[in-house]
């Protein structure tokens, strides 16, 4: 006799269930707030979600399944934040003076070492005035190495007083976004895939659009990033015609593949084929056996066919990798970087990559001086190229 669930037990038993949904609602909405209202910072992110679900009067156990998985997967990405952030602060801020000791640029203490012990640079202090006081566009007490050469761009006029303020202005050791001071990772604007792949006068002494992010704006900036690069990607697929879209990294190879099925139908059904199919697969897996050997007498061995496959012979024939590498396979980075046309194209690109993250992150912590139309070119690789202007 079927059991009769009363109405009033329904309505409870679904008011039950929307109080759990709206709990759990309201506790990533505040848990989310309070993330923001603290800068972004993720020290404590797991406990302090903890405990709104505590304030709330729920148990985690009580919540649906995925929201459950999600506050794991939260656990395991916080667990390794200081893992994955940088070990050392990305700037130092020591200034580099001319030999007249006035303020070139702002450099790392690496490359300030590099310089005292090539000897070319000595560590220094700023010019004092006509006062006695010294004057810079950093704050005082700073570390100095002063240059004992006069460099290349001394006499040079085209560094614009913006260019200038960024080159000399001091960094801070902040997430660019939300002004956290905590755990950072280095961001590359340009992606890191593309910037890779640009010629070394675009890379080389171009910090410019390296910027530091906290690991929580780091993943909020990689995912419209990385969607952004697929679209990118599709879209000159697209232009390359039909077959480049679906074209796979890797292709099954006939020969490799037939040798898999060989030594399986030899391990599991040699007693229910014919004899003659259990020759012919046998011949083919011992030929395959055979190149694969350095020496001739062991090839040999194998051909004769005196004595039969041993099963470690059969299992290597039956765990043959018959995927390999596609030769006409090109890929997403490639694609996107051999259709930039010349150094015109190469800098709109690194420009619209400058807009995007701007647009999507709206940072409030970037560094003085930093301009989306700043030069892409470091001058010291050779000056301008085709109209594009260097440092």
């Amino acid at each position: 006799m079927s059991s009769i669930i009363p109405n009033s037990s329904r309505n409870t038993q679904s008011l039950m269930a929307i109080g759990t949904l709206i709990v759990a609602a309201t506790s990533i909405y505040k848990f989310t707030q309070k993330r923001k209202d603290d800068g972004g910072t993720n020290n404590s992110a797991t406990n302090d979600e903890t405990e709104f679900y505590k304030e709330l009067g729920v148990s985690e156990e009580n919540l649906p399944t995925h929201i459950q998985r999600e506050i794991h997967k939260e656990r395991k990405r916080q667990a390794k934040v200081e893992l994955i952030s940088m070990k050392t602060p990305m700037y130092d801020n020591v200034c580099m003076l001319d030999t007249n000791r006035e303020l070139m640029c702002t450099i790392s203490m690496k490359k300030a070492r590099w310089y005292t012990k090539k000897g070319i640079a000595e560590w220094s202090t700023f010019k004092e005035d006509d006062d006695g006081s010294t004057t810079n566009l950093i704050a005082e007490e700073v570390k100095c190495i002063r240059l004992l050469f006069e460099h290349n761009g001394a006499d040079s006029k085209k560094t614009t007083p913006e260019e200038t303020l960024y080159l000399r202005s001091a960094k801070q050791n902040v997430c660019v976004a939300c002004g956290d001071d905590g755990h950072h990772i280095r961001h590359y604007i340009v992606p890191y895939s593309y910037r890779t792949l640009l010629p070394e006068e675009y890379k080389s002494h171009m910090s410019h659009d390296i910027v530091i992010l906290c690991p929580d704006c780091h993943l909020e900036c990689e995912r419209p990033t990385k969607k952004r690069m697929k679209n990118i990607e599709h879209d000159l697929r697209m232009k390359m015609g039909e077959g480049a879209i679906d074209i796979s990294p890797f292709i099954d190879d006939p020969h490799l593949r037939h040798i898999r099925s060989c030594g399986i139908a030899l391990v599991k059904w040699t007693e229910n084929m014919p004899t003659e199919k259990v020759e012919r697969y046998d011949k083919d897996v011992r030929e395959y056996l055979a190149s694969m050997c350095k020496k001739e007498e062991e090839k040999e061995a194998i051909l004769n066919g005196k004595e039969k496959l041993t099963k470690s012979q059969l299992q290597k024939a039956c765990s043959v990798n018959y995927r390999v590498k596609n030769p006409n396979f090109v890929r997403g980075n490639e694609v996107v970087v051999r259709s930039l046309k010349g150094a015109q194209g190469i800098e709109e690109f690194i420009i619209d990559w400058r807009k995007h993250f701007i647009a999507m992150v709206n940072p409030q912590h970037m560094p003085t001086g930093w301009r989306i139309d700043s030069p892409v070119l470091c001058g010291s690789m050779g000056g301008d190229v085709d109209g594009v202007k260097s440092w």
